[in-house]
């Protein structure tokens, strides 16, 4: 893997309860400005995008397939900084 390459996750076969788990886990140990991409299913995105919106993330969805939407998501650091 080159400089700027990222790892896509495949959390489609994830309960929505185990995704939001997985996901907390992988932002806490994500830098910050850093971003985590991965994929899932329609169920999963309509459980994680108002959520994780209003809650300080920037979330980016992009349909790949009927059932399929690659999801990047990063901290908003927008107001942080003191």
């Amino acid at each position: 893997m080159t400089e700027g390459q990222q790892i896509i996750h495949d959390l489609s076969d994830l309960t929505c309860t185990n995704l939001m788990i997985r996901l907390k886990i992988l932002l806490r140990k994500t830098p910050p400005g850093s971003a985590i991409e991965f994929m899932i299913r329609r169920d999963q995105k309509d459980t994680i995008e108002v959520p994780f919106s209003r809650t300080g993330y920037d979330v980016r969805i992009n349909r790949i397939d009927i059932n399929r939407y690659q999801v990047e998501m990063k901290k908003n650091d927008e107001g942080q900084q003191q």
